[in-house]
């Protein structure tokens, strides 16, 4: 009997061990696939994760920054330290610097470079760590204030938003009639000061608008605060006439007002008439003649910075000045605010001049024994028709002159790598 298979036997035999194998083999490859499939999905999963914890360290950052910069329009710039940024829910204040050259437009100033603050803050969730940077400008664009028709039915209203406790603001204000008609004189009556602290204005200077043509009136007033807040200057006229107003503020520890001075008899105070558009004024002098705000001889004694008010009538619809300077040396002074209104025919700016006592202060830039000269030089005609007036100062802080119409903004946004 023999022992061997049919051939068709060991066929079968043959073609079932094949099927094991094929069987294993697709096994082998759908549990790779599914590995391959099972590492993909936790890696999505992981890379997910760290995504989501990416921005919400950089939502937290971003937070922060925002917080900053609130407190920044609170408190102007001396808040730009790190203590005085809280650190929030999951985030820190890592950097916070003053600066003093952020490029800037000119809607922001017309000097295009600005002081300013730079913060950087961070924040941390799971393996993610992410930090915001912020360049804040302190922007005072030279031409601006406020404008209109009124002052005795409606008043005329200054904001004032002081960065310091401790500012003195200087409003300038310009009217004149409505049309080039004639009309009665008018002059400026009260001023008050309203907010946290509510009193009268001091008054600088008041020269009523005459009743010949192209005339104007002009006013100095100062007023003080010693909190930081909403502040305003409120003036009324004795008649309502078209006018602009513009203004300055100061701060520093102890700024004080010292004195003012203007030629209450003429309203060109004491310019020269014609048609030059240079045109010579003179004051007398601050260290021994009129009087202080305390009643002493001396209008500018001991001041360390000199402010000019000025208003005028337009010769042209782009007039304004374009220089002042002060003293025999022809110290120059610094536009602070301006603002020209061609549809009502007239313009109003403030400048002013710091010079530290220990260089001699404005005291050395007056003439001994005659009036001292000032000189304005204007873009257009310069006529007789225009009012001015000086306030002195002292322990203004150089870096915080600006126009009162003042703002923060900010220019750089960035994540540093």
């Amino acid at each position: 009997m023999s022992d061997k298979l049919p051939q068709s036997k060991r066929w079968q035999r043959q073609r079932g061990a094949f099927a094991i194998m094929a069987v294993l083999m697709l096994l082998v490859v759908v549990a790779s696939a599914l590995r391959f499939l099972q590492g993909a999905a936790e890696s999505n999963s992981s890379g997910t994760l760290a995504q989501q914890q990416s921005t919400r360290a950089f939502l937290a950052a971003d937070s922060g920054i925002e917080a900053a910069l609130a407190q920044l329009r609170r408190r102007g710039p001396l808040a730009c330290t790190i203590s005085q940024f809280p650190g929030g829910s999951g985030y820190a204040t890592t950097a916070a610097s003053q600066l003093v050259d952020i490029p800037v437009a000119t809607r922001c100033n017309g000097l295009q470079l600005a002081r300013g603050c730079r913060a950087q803050v961070q924040a941390t969730v799971g393996a993610s760590t992410r930090t915001v940077g912020m360049d804040v400008a302190y922007c005072s664009p030279t031409n601006a204030g406020v404008t209109g028709f009124g002052g005795d039915t409606t008043s005329i209203t200054q904001t004032i938003t002081p960065y310091q406790p401790n500012a003195i603001v200087v409003s300038n204000l310009a009217f004149r009639r409505k049309l080039d008609s004639g009309g009665p004189n008018t002059s400026a009556t009260t001023c008050q000061q309203t907010g946290i602290y509510s009193g009268s204005c001091t008054q600088g200077w008041s020269i009523e608008s005459s009743s010949g043509l192209n005339s104007v009136g002009g006013r100095g007033v100062i007023a003080s605060t010693t909190t930081v807040g909403d502040y305003a200057v409120v003036q009324r006229l004795g008649a309502d006439r078209n006018y602009v107003a513009v203004g300055a503020i100061f701060e520093g520890t102890g700024v004080a007002y010292l004195g003012a001075y203007a030629d209450e008899n003429s309203a060109s105070n004491k310019g020269t008439t014609g048609t030059s558009n240079i045109v010579m004024g003179q004051v007398q002098d601050g260290r021994t003649l009129g009087t202080s705000a305390t009643g002493t001889s001396g209008w500018c004694k001991g001041a360390d910075t000199l402010v000019f008010g000025f208003s005028a009538k337009s010769e042209m619809a782009n007039d304004t000045l374009t220089s002042v300077t002060f003293g025999a040396s022809g110290t120059p002074m610094v536009l602070l605010e301006r603002y020209n209104s061609a549809l009502l025919d007239m313009y109003a700016e403030v400048w002013y001049l710091h010079k530290p006592l220990a260089s001699g202060g404005i005291d050395s830039l007056f003439a001994s024994g005659v009036p001292t000269d000032f000189h304005i030089t204007k873009s257009g005609t310069t006529t007789d028709q225009w009012a001015a007036g000086f306030v002195c100062l002292r322990n203004v802080d150089p870096a915080t002159p600006r126009g009162l119409v003042s703002f923060m903004q900010p220019y750089n946004w960035w994540e540093p790598l």
